[in-house]
């Protein structure tokens, strides 16, 4: 009988694999078992104690008492000794439970000379976190495959190639039904006539709305310092409307960790970090990838949400991320850190801006420029056993062409807390005031005027 095609593969790739070096008892030594969660409600003074949204950026003002979305992951590793000198690590798990995004890749130590060689879907350089605000200023995600930890002397060097692409929309569900809806949409068609579109050219438009972006990385570290660098590229880059933004870009990061708080020494640590970009690696690109994330955190004034602005199609934020001209530069710096002193009070405070030159329109009129400068504090006050109250106080500043709006918060939060300095879960009472809070207007649209509201909640928040 004639074999087919399907098994004479599977035989020869058997066959390939068996006279691979195999451990007799090669089995999963290790399993473990990491994750976050956070969970609560909160109720606005100003619509009546009705279930709040989210009142303000809390990338920028602290994210105590602002977090009514309810998120989490976790993470499974199992971890088999091949040999004396290898190992596998299998990771696989749910990266964001609102988004229900799988992360799942391999690590296999000693199939190099040097390094960890890893593949999948996974995270990159995660540690790259302010845990006051919620801003990873660096967000690395997407398939792909890379080699970690190579030695150089006293140095270590990563490389890696990362595939990242759009998921959703902000209001049409999957990002491909995003496209399939504006596709049927009068004012986008509308748009497309006033630039003089084909019906050729207008299908090859939907047909390139969600093209993978691919970058190119590279970390560099020698003790406190660590250098990153991305280049990317994203072919037939264009708007709803046709308007053609940036191919490539490139992006740089250099983080300098001291363990003391700026010179100040005890029980402390501090970080001093200095990003630059171009191209696609500006905005809310810099330092990132195409990620759900990225498209929400802050970056240039003209990307993140404004629908209320723009609509629902050329306002959304997922949309507007690779939004970005060849020349368009981005810089960003933030000084962070924590202190403790013999009291046991903590202080931990943020101060973060970026500049945005959205570069040359050559259709129209510039995008002139755009920045933001945020500083935060949060204190954390024992009062017995696992018992504290922590407080939070931050304040931000946007300035676009000249005009500026701002925005600010206090947070006072009752916390019972247990950890073993590995494993932490915290119960909070949370009380916000905000002077301009989102809750009482539209935060996608700058001409709707807020005003203050005291947001109340409870939460409890753990990771592992």
């Amino acid at each position: 009988m004639k074999k087919s095609k399907l098994s004479i593969a599977a035989l020869s790739v058997a066959g390939v694999l068996s006279s691979i070096p195999v451990a007799n008892a090669a089995i999963i030594d290790e399993v473990e078992f990491h994750g976050y969660f956070r969970a609560g409600f909160f109720a606005s003074k100003e619509n009546d104690f009705k279930k709040a949204d989210i009142g303000g950026q809390k990338e920028l003002l602290g994210r105590l008492g602002l977090e009514s979305d309810n998120d989490g992951n976790f993470g499974f590793t199992t971890i088999t000794n091949i040999n004396d000198d290898q190992q596998l690590r299998i990771h696989i798990g749910v990266g964001d439970t609102e988004f229900d995004d799988l992360i799942g890749y391999l690590e296999m130590d000693g199939v190099l000379p040097s390094g960890t060689l890893w593949g999948g879907k996974r995270k990159l350089a995660e540690e790259n976190y302010v845990f006051m605000t919620d801003f990873f200023y660096t967000d690395l995600e997407g398939i792909g495959v890379g080699i970690q930890d190579i030695e150089i002397g006293d140095s270590f060097l990563d490389l890696a190639y990362i595939s990242s692409d759009r998921n959703i929309s902000l209001t049409y569900g999957e990002y491909e039904d995003f496209v399939e809806k504006a596709s049927t949409e009068d004012d986008i068609i509308i748009s497309q006539n006033q630039r003089y579109v084909t019906d050729e050219q207008r299908a090859n438009i939907f047909d390139n709305q969600n093209n993978s972006m691919h970058t190119f990385h590279a970390s560099y570290t020698l003790g406190a310092l660590t250098v990153q660098a991305n280049y990317k590229y994203l072919p037939d880059n264009w708007g709803l409307n046709g308007k053609e933004w940036a191919e490539t870009g490139y992006d740089t990061t250099a983080i300098y960790h001291m363990l003391d708080f700026f010179g100040l020494k005890g029980n402390a640590f501090s970080y001093a970090i200095a990003q630059v970009g171009r191209g696609l690696g500006s905005g809310n690109l810099l330092g990132g990838t195409i990620t759900d994330y990225g498209s929400l955190r802050p970056g240039s004034l003209t990307q993140g949400y404004h629908t209320g602005e723009w609509g629902d199609y050329f306002g959304d934020p997922y949309y507007l991320i690779t939004q970005r001209e060849e020349d368009a530069l981005s810089a960003r710096a933030i000084l962070w850190g924590g202190y403790t002193n013999s009291d046991g009070i903590g202080f931990f405070p943020s101060i973060q801006a970026q500049y945005n030159d959205e570069g040359t329109n050559d259709e129209g009129a510039d995008g002139g420029y755009n920045y933001w400068v945020s500083v935060m504090m949060r204190n954390i006050f024992p009062v017995r056993d696992n018992f504290i109250i922590q407080t939070e106080a931050g304040y931000y500043e946007n300035t676009q062409n000249g005009g500026t709006w701002h925005q600010s918060k206090l947070t006072v939060a009752p916390t019972f807390v247990l950890s073993d300095g590995l494993s932490t879960a915290e119960i909070r009472f949370t009380a916000t005031y905000l002077p301009l809070s989102w809750t009482t207007g539209d935060e996608t649209d700058p001409n709707v005027k807020l005003s203050d509201d005291f947001v109340f909640g409870i939460q409890a928040d753990a990771y592992w």
